[in-house]
């Protein structure tokens, strides 16, 4: 249908309404506001009163957000229709805690919780490592060979050092477990501190019985048979000679059967609990052997080292003797008695050692250091 102007006019239809816009002025008395809801656009009267329009008049373009948008009943929306939407925030991550340290324990026990909590507690054998299991062994069978001598009386301060070393070690590598459980700085320290003292003590010990085996081995020159022969003694069990003085006038004898020229002096006076004296059982000892008397002089005053050489000088001087001197003792003894030689005023002096006695040396020469500090500490 057209008007009368030829513009075609729009056939009437059922769902919209149309309306008298006045003109001209008419129009200041009507105020149009157009909101967007959905798809729908409403017009205000002058009164006040709302109504509804044609929606293909004033249509906005509306993305379909269906997309991505989030519902809240979890299911897509149909086309064309926009549900309410829900702004969903994601939780904010709560720190979580740091996992608390866990102590290890050593190797050795792992699997052991139940043991763990003690104080105190042996492994089983199975739990011990080798090299713990090796150090066992070893010192304990070092212990056993150093505390054997006083089994046999012959006890000292050199056997129950020696003993008592041993018996240190193989208990710190029995006990290992107990150390290294719940390391802490202390014990770090404390591990340290006697690891160091040790290291210090072996080093000592090697370099002393270095010097004392040099002693040792200055033997008598080849050729010469104008010196000496001292015997040092050492404890006797009646009239009969302890299995140590024994060895020390087996060698005496030996120089002495190969020297017929050479001359004889055997010292030790009497201790508290010996019957005679030991020069005397040396020289009872000498003469059953086959030497002569006349080339036996005995020294029956001296109780010590010290005293063994200071009265046999005295001796080798008024009986005219050779100053030359051959001491034939022990090879641990041998580096103090050449001290206490050359503190008496001897210059030419050699050794004549004899070999202690294999389960007698560990106790023996540990007193032998405990003899030489004492000798450079306190000069006695």
């Amino acid at each position: 249908m057209e008007n009368k102007t030829g513009t075609p006019q729009r056939p009437a239809d059922s769902r919209f309404k149309s309306h008298s816009v006045p003109s001209g002025d008419s129009g200041r008395d009507t105020q149009q506001a157009v909101k967007q809801r959905g798809t729908s656009v409403v017009v205000r009267r002058s009164d006040g009163t709302p109504q509804t329009g044609d929606q293909s008049r004033e249509k906005p373009s509306v993305p379909d957000r269906s997309k991505f948008v989030r519902h809240e009943s979890g299911q897509q929306p149909r086309e064309g229709k926009i549900q309410s939407q829900t702004v969903v925030q994601k939780p904010e991550r709560t720190p979580q805690p740091k996992p608390e340290p866990v102590i290890v324990d050593s190797p050795d026990i792992d699997g052991v919780n139940d043991n763990k909590a003690k104080k105190f507690y042996f492994q089983k054998f199975a739990e011990i490592s080798t090299l713990r299991r090796m150090l066992m062994l070893v010192f304990g069978l070092l212990f056993v060979w150093c505390i054997a001598p006083a089994f046999f009386h012959i006890r000292g301060i050199g056997v129950f050092a020696s003993s008592a070393v041993m018996l240190c070690i193989f208990l710190t590598a029995m006990f290992w477990h107990l150390i290294d459980r719940n390391w802490t700085l202390k014990k770090a320290a404390v591990v340290v501190l006697a690891t160091v003292i040790f290291s210090a003590c072996v080093a000592v010990f090697g370099i002393v019985s270095g010097i004392m085996l040099k002693a040792s081995l200055m033997a008598v020159p080849s050729g010469s048979g104008n010196y000496t022969v001292v015997v040092l003694g050492c404890k006797a069990h009646g009239d009969q000679p302890s299995w140590m003085l024994s060895d020390r006038l087996e060698k005496a004898y030996s120089v002495l059967s190969e020297n017929p020229n050479v001359n004889c002096v055997v010292t030790g006076g009497k201790g508290d609990d010996e019957q005679y004296t030991e020069g005397y059982v040396m020289k009872k000892y000498l003469v059953e052997k086959g030497i002569s008397p006349d080339r036996i002089y005995v020294e029956e005053l001296s109780q010590s080292t010290q005293e063994n050489l200071l009265y046999t000088r005295t001796l080798i001087k008024l009986n005219g003797l050779s100053e030359n001197i051959v001491i034939v003792t022990d090879r641990f003894h041998e580096l103090r008695a050449r001290i206490w030689a050359e503190k008496s005023g001897f210059k030419n002096i050699y050794s004549a050692c004899c070999e202690t006695r294999s389960y007698l040396v560990t106790g023996y020469w540990f007193r032998e250091m405990f003899g030489l500090a004492r000798l450079y500490v306190f000069g006695f």
